[in-house]
């Protein structure tokens, strides 16, 4: 089994970081990237962390690709400073030998959800490239999420074991549900379809939004969380309808100034 560095990126995570590290002591290295904090994050990650590195936020894909640049190791596993890597995950990782991982450049790794302290049915698998070796992948350019690339379909492998999402955060409702939050992350997808060449159409703004409840309450079986389920299928839902009118408002040139990183 090669060696391992779980690379966590962070910032005001004070309530959620100790669990995160606490979870990733099994690895060769832990690196703690921290992009400004105001809170107790610092004095967490340095009682934990091999490295603690403040830098400031240079993007979802560009602040994961410098923090990968501080690894020691090839292999690089990121974790967020909301998550925490299960168990079963960290058995299956050391169950590797390092001839299996010559023949791969990328783990899938599925994540559990968590919202309001309840684990979301729908969202299950939520598979995330977080485990490669960096210097066999290549990024994509994503606004909201960081993702990699394997060589070849071939060599990648979807893992069992899987991540922790909020499990133990006290975010509340309007981290999920806040209209503000919602419209900028929505924003910066829009503007990003725009630049790849998508359009918004009549279809879109009708349909969409109840094809994404209907998988999301029925083919996820949201329905088995009753009230709880439908809430999340209905923020699908708005999600899906907010994206797209905000696609139709960059396509005819109403797109408000730019709102700059999210906090």
């Amino acid at each position: 089994m090669p060696p391992l560095s779980i690379i966590i990126c962070c910032a005001n995570a004070e309530s959620t970081l100790g669990a995160a590290c606490e979870s990733a002591r099994w690895a060769d290295e832990l690196i703690v990237v921290d992009s400004g904090s105001v809170d107790k994050t610092p004095q967490i990650a340095q009682d934990h962390a091999d490295q603690y590195v403040v830098e400031p936020w240079r993007g979802y894909g560009g602040q994961k690709q410098f923090a990968a640049e501080l690894a020691s190791h090839e292999w690089v596993f990121f974790l967020d400073g909301d998550e925490e890597c299960s168990p079963q995950l960290a058995q299956e990782w050391q169950g590797f030998a390092g001839s299996q991982l010559d023949r791969l450049d990328l783990l899938m790794v599925p994540r559990k959800n968590y919202v309001l302290g309840r684990y979301v049915r729908g969202w299950w698998p939520d598979r995330l490239t977080r485990i490669f070796h960096r210097g066999r992948v290549t990024w994509d350019d994503e606004v909201l999420h960081d993702t990699r690339q394997a060589s070849d379909p071939g060599r990648v492998r979807a893992l069992s074991g899987w991540i922790e999402h909020k499990r133990h955060s006290d975010a509340g409702f309007s981290d999920y549900f806040s209209g503000k939050r919602m419209d900028e992350r929505l924003l910066m997808v829009a503007r990003q379809m725009h630049s790849r060449g998508k359009r918004a159409r009549a279809f879109d703004l009708v349909f969409r939004p109840w094809l994404a409840f209907l998988k999301f309450y029925l083919l996820k079986r949201g329905f088995l969380d009753g009230t709880f389920g439908l809430l999340i299928a209905q923020k699908a839902a708005v999600s899906t309808q907010l994206k797209y009118a905000a696609l139709w408002s960059v396509q005819n040139g109403l797109d408000p100034a730019d709102t700059g990183p999210l906090t």
